[in-house]
């Protein structure tokens, strides 16, 4: 059986995971960078018009929105933090610990379930004027720390893709 690496790995967690978000990885070879992107929807109410931060207005009683965690060495990839809603340092040569991207993926589906709720709330009452969604780190700490004390956090490691 061939060894997984970081990407085999994330998608592996997140099929079985069932997430009920549609999501998609991109390994940047040049930057050294795994993004996992994901998107979610929300019905509008017919009149309400909402255009996005770079001015796109809305057509159809639907909108997306896309938003993409990213891992990276920060010794090689050069990125915006700003740009992500979490940006996760790691090592390339030393690789993920499994348990690590466990605790990723648990905190995405809160963060984007969330999220979601969020969204119909934003795609529905005029009165709220902007949306985006909130990652916290001392949340994700915490998860990674109670895997830990109760001896559910896998400390193998994952490689960085080979090219």
């Amino acid at each position: 059986m061939a060894k997984k690496d970081i990407i085999d790995y994330l998608e592996t967690i997140m099929e079985e995971s069932h997430l009920e978000f549609d999501w998609s990885t991109q390994w940047n070879k040049r930057q050294h960078i795994i993004e996992v992107f994901f998107t979610i929807y929300a019905e509008t109410e017919p009149d309400l018009v909402i255009q996005d931060i770079e001015g796109t207005v809305n057509k159809e009683n639907i909108i997306q929105f896309e938003d993409a965690i990213c891992f990276f060495d920060p010794t090689k990839s050069k990125i915006i933090p700003e740009n992500y809603l979490a940006a996760l340092p790691f090592d390339l040569k030393k690789g993920i610990e499994k348990g690590f991207l466990d605790a990723v993926i648990k905190m995405l589906r809160i963060v984007v379930t969330e999220g979601q709720s969020d969204l119909l709330d934003f795609a529905t009452d005029p009165e709220i004027e902007t949306f985006e969604l909130h990652w916290n780190e001392l949340n994700f700490e915490t998860t990674i720390q109670t895997a830990k004390d109760t001896n559910r956090y896998d400390m193998d490691r994952v490689e960085y893709p080979k090219f």
